[in-house]
């Protein structure tokens, strides 16, 4: 009860950051549920034959309901459940509310997976020391020669990454402009020579 008390007082307090950075309302209500561990949450079967969120992955939204869970750091689960808002309004800005135009917009939509991941972690969380310590590891690695192989491998980081730089070579609020040109032209090469002045290629060689 009061885990439950928690998120529902942290999903109030973090929705209207959220939106002003995303630019789009919540236009109907997410039910959150909350596992009192790790356990129980992976047994859940809200999410049957969904994939839900593996350690250290992005939070999942299945039929409208995010799903969260509790490891013992209050912190932790607030960073679940700003990422399940993410989640939630970056996917009904991308491909509409509604089912079948969800499907649709899906289909004609093909953006990378570290895109839009790491989008939802970046409008989640801003870029940290931590995230910059663990970009620092990997590109010292000397296990990445591009891009692509980075983002192949640690999807989200990359993607985070990916957005960070873009609100710092370009400014900030052409971050979420970005995004939504991308689903206008539903081409992400049109949206960056608009926002970028470049190619998409490019902006990732960069």
């Amino acid at each position: 009860v009061e885990l439950g008390k928690f998120v529902s007082q942290v999903a109030e307090e973090e929705l209207r950051s959220i939106e002003n950075f995303i630019e789009y309302s919540l236009q109907r209500r997410a039910n959150i549920v909350v596992y009192n561990d790790y356990n129980d949450y992976k047994s859940t079967n809200i999410g049957l034959g969904v994939e839900l969120q593996n350690p250290g992955g992005t939070t999942k939204l299945v039929n409208n309901k995010l799903v969260v869970y509790f490891d013992g750091n209050h912190a932790n689960l607030r960073r679940q459940v700003r990422e399940g808002i993410a989640r939630v309004l970056t996917d009904n800005l991308l491909f509409g509310d509604d089912i079948g135009e969800f499907a649709s917009n899906q289909a004609l939509l093909d953006l990378p997976k570290w895109m839009v991941d790491g989008y939802v972690s970046y409008a989640a969380e801003p870029w940290s020391m931590e995230k910059d310590d663990l970009l620092k590891s990997a590109m010292l690695s000397g296990r990445y020669n591009s891009f692509y192989q980075l983002a192949f491998e640690k999807p989200v980081l990359a993607g985070h990454a990916f957005w960070n730089y873009i609100g710092e070579k370009y400014r900030k609020e052409n971050i979420t402009y970005l995004l939504y040109l991308s689903r206008i032209y539903k081409n992400i090469n049109s949206a960056c020579l608009r926002i970028c002045k470049k190619k998409f290629k490019d902006v990732l060689n960069e």
